[in-house]
């Protein structure tokens, strides 16, 4: 199966600006010349994660290890305190929608560095533009591509890909409906044809007035900067 076809039939429903983050992550790593076996890190992460069925569909050989603050995860690792040793060193971190929950950036960033060998890649994705969820721990709304970027260079690491991904339509759902949608649903702009029709009542009741639904609707859906929700980094550890 095609991976581009993988992702529309596995993520089609996810929140389209995770789908869109899928696309680009699958096609840094389909176009990446490195060994087929990799011993990976997930930061905040779970087994299952789309970011590891990607890589699987993709012929790697994966060992995995998780680190967090869960009781499930094989590794104790509290992003916001400093390791000075971190008793693994992978081949490729995976950390995806994280940041936005952790206060110190500065231990964060570090123990990533700690945690990949030379020649090791992390791969980090957050909002760029996000609502507020999963309080209290939740500290920012978003941050760019290059605020990620410079603080990876700045504990050695050197950015090979970076990037935005979204629409001025999620963008504008995100913030007046307070709500994230899937692919489906904004390529439809707001038509919920496939859903039920609790699910269309709910959400077109967000819409307070009929002023804010034309606005969804009727936007140019415009490609620039402003509108972009979702942040991504792949930065390699080179040897010293």
């Amino acid at each position: 199966m095609e991976i581009s076809d993988f992702i529309k039939k596995n993520y089609s429903e996810k929140s389209y600006g995770k789908y869109l983050l899928y696309l680009e992550f699958e096609n840094f790593f389909r176009n990446l010349d490195i060994s087929k076996e990799l011993n990976i890190g997930l930061l905040g992460g779970s087994r299952n994660q789309p970011e590891v069925q990607i890589l699987n569909n993709l012929g790697f050989e994966l060992k995995i290890t998780t680190l967090g603050i869960e009781d499930d995860d094989d590794y104790y690792l509290d992003l916001n305190k400093t390791y000075e040793k971190i008793d693994h060193e992978f081949d490729l971190i995976i950390c995806t929608q994280v940041l936005e929950h952790i206060w110190n950036h500065k231990s964060f960033f570090e123990n990533i560095a700690n945690a990949i060998r030379k020649e090791g890649l992390v791969y980090l994705d957050c909002p760029k533009s996000n609502k507020t969820h999963m309080e209290p721990n939740y500290y920012s709304s978003g941050f760019t591509s290059k605020y990620l970027s410079k603080n990876l260079e700045n504990v050695g690491l050197n950015t090979l890909h970076e990037g935005e991904v979204g629409s001025e339509v999620l963008y504008k759902s995100i913030h007046m409906t307070q709500s994230w949608y899937s692919k489906r649903d904004i390529e439809n702009r707001y038509r919920f044809n496939s859903k039920n029709f609790f699910f269309r009542l709910k959400h077109l009741l967000k819409l307070s007035n009929l002023g804010q639904y034309l606005v969804l609707k009727r936007n140019l859906d415009r490609d620039t900067s402003n509108f972009k929700t979702m942040s991504y980094v792949v930065a390699k550890k080179e040897t010293l």
